[in-house]
């Protein structure tokens, strides 16, 4: 079965719930609360099809974009040049990578830190220190894990243009004392009456928050700046959460 990765005009569909203005705009907040310096170029790893990017560049922002798929960045490539936008993008993996020069901005979203183990996460951090500008915010979206990953589930169904995009998210334990989990992205497209099945499996090692805090701001000079649930400035996590929905995290780089 064909990769979730190699059809990124389904995976844009499928992942086409979130209010990306809204998102977009979360993040100005941040930067306006948080960042010492001033914010004109961003650059958000594991970008996939890179769909914060037109946003952030109507908003007056320079878009950088890296991922380890070639066919998901000349789809945000094309989208770049559709919209006339000269964004600048990478071929690199997030746990060892060179820019020309540091940015203002790191975001990544959608849990996409993927690490196979403890050296991995920290290498990231070091990496992520290098390309951001003291001062700058690292902004991280559903990437800490509050609670164990075993046996968690997900479904939902998405249209536009007359295709139907239905997506099935799954994990199982496969290690626990090296915290790794199988994880299942199934897509069941119906796309003006042909039909197919894409399936992304891999192994995703969970990342609990204390490990995170000893990898960001011990191992590496992050300064913590807060976590909140659910995107909303209101809900800081702490005691009296039940459920922990899309949890985001803010680090500032000293």
């Amino acid at each position: 079965m064909d990769s979730i990765y190699g059809y990124p005009q389904y995976y844009e569909i499928a992942y086409s719930y979130r209010n990306i203005p809204a998102e977009v705009e979360v993040m100005q907040e941040a930067i306006r609360k948080y960042s010492k310096i001033p914010v004109q170029a961003v650059l958000e790893l594991a970008c996939g099809n890179s769909p914060h990017m037109v946003e952030f560049v109507r908003r007056g922002y320079r878009y950088f974009g890296l991922d380890l798929s070639p066919t998901m960045l000349e789809f945000a490539q094309s989208k770049a040049e559709a919209n006339q936008i000269e964004a600048q993008f990478y071929l690199a993996n997030f746990i060892d990578f060179r820019l020309e020069a540091p940015v203002d901005f790191i975001y990544i979203m959608l849990g996409s830190l993927y690490v196979n183990n403890t050296d991995e996460l920290i290498s990231h951090f070091a990496n992520v220190h290098r390309a951001l500008k003291p001062g700058g915010l690292y902004f991280l979206d559903w990437c800490i894990d509050f609670s164990p990953l075993d046996n968690s589930q997900d479904s939902w169904v998405m249209r536009r243009d007359g295709i139907t995009v239905t997506t099935r998210y799954t994990t199982r334990l496969k290690n626990a004392a090296e915290q790794l989990y199988e994880e299942n992205i199934l897509f069941t497209i119906k796309d003006h009456g042909r039909h197919k099945k894409l399936l992304h499996t891999g192994i995703r090692r969970a990342i609990f928050p204390q490990e995170f805090m000893l990898a960001a701001t011990r191992l590496n000079d992050f300064e913590f700046i807060g976590w909140w649930n659910d995107w909303n400035w209101n809900r800081p996590l702490g005691e009296g959460w039940d459920e922990i929905i899309r949890p985001i995290t803010i680090l500032r780089r000293r």
